[in-house]
């Protein structure tokens, strides 16, 4: 077999892989699709074929490898104000009320998305935040974003979106809080909220620091997962959860029944009970 073919037990042998270390379990039909994104790889490393690069990824020297072969293997693409309506809620309810409950004080509001991609969520909800300074009453809110994918989080931090990513994002709001580069068709966001949302590398199978969290995004994410990956998410995602937090979720997740003692408040919404 030619070193750029991607033979079926090799193809076997990475799923494997990614499954092992990210939880994520690629589909058998996506074949041609990871064949291509380990081609960037092989460029990159100068490795000449794809048992080659399997036996380097786990190979002592393999851990260093791990993150640029997550970054290729999985998708990271989304938009701003991604299902509008959770933002309506986060702006109208979620905020004002979090405003009000008894808190520490100096303890921020900690909101947490999880699998943030390039960045859209998180700054989706930093600029509902920004808008809402007046309800918050002076209260400061904390914005985690994480995401297994080192550079998708490189790319957010620089905070650049094309026309698709910004397209929900009405005109005032984009000429307040977006500078535009007309040659490259570009929006990017200003240093006040970018500054906003602090970044970190993080496996959603192993628990994250910063909670615990007032409220938790995670969408269109889990459906990657099978029923033992979903679990030990759910279990990291409840530990994180404040008492009387909120957890946002995607509409296809398929964590519904794995929610234990979280009170069912719409199709995409839970709270942890007081």
């Amino acid at each position: 077999m030619a070193d750029d073919e991607l033979g079926d037990r090799d193809f076997e042998r990475f799923r494997d892989l990614i499954y092992k270390v990210a939880g994520i379990r690629i589909p058998p039909t996506k074949k041609v699709m990871v064949a291509n994104r380990l081609r960037r790889r092989l460029r990159a490393t100068g490795i000449v074929s794809f048992p080659a690069y399997y036996a380097h990824l786990t190979s002592p020297a393999g851990p260093a490898e791990m993150p640029a072969f997550l970054d290729a293997i999985t998708t990271n693409e989304t938009y701003f104000y991604r299902d509008a309506h959770h933002y309506q809620w986060l702006a109208e309810t979620f905020l004002p009320e979090a405003a009000r409950r008894p808190k520490a004080r100096g303890v921020p509001i900690r909101i947490w998305s999880a699998a943030c991609a390039t960045g859209e969520e998180p700054y989706s909800i930093a600029l509902k935040v920004a808008a809402g300074r007046q309800a918050l009453a002076g209260r400061d809110v904390s914005i985690l974003g994480t995401d297994l994918s080192g550079a998708a989080l490189e790319t957010a931090r620089i905070g650049a979106f094309d026309e698709r990513a910004v397209h929900l994002v009405g005109p005032e709001e984009r000429n307040r809080s977006f500078d535009f580069d007309p040659a490259l068709r570009r929006w990017t966001l200003r240093p006040e909220v970018r500054s906003m949302v602090t970044w970190r590398l993080h496996n959603l199978l192993k628990p994250v620091d910063g909670g615990p969290f007032d409220c938790i995004f995670i969408k269109n994410v889990l459906i990657y997962f099978d029923a033992d990956s979903k679990q030990a998410v759910v279990r990291h995602l409840l530990a994180a959860l404040a008492r009387g937090g909120y957890l946002v979720v995607g509409p296809t997740e398929g964590i519904f029944s794995m929610l234990g003692t979280l009170t069912k408040l719409k199709t995409w919404l839970y709270q942890k009970p007081a």
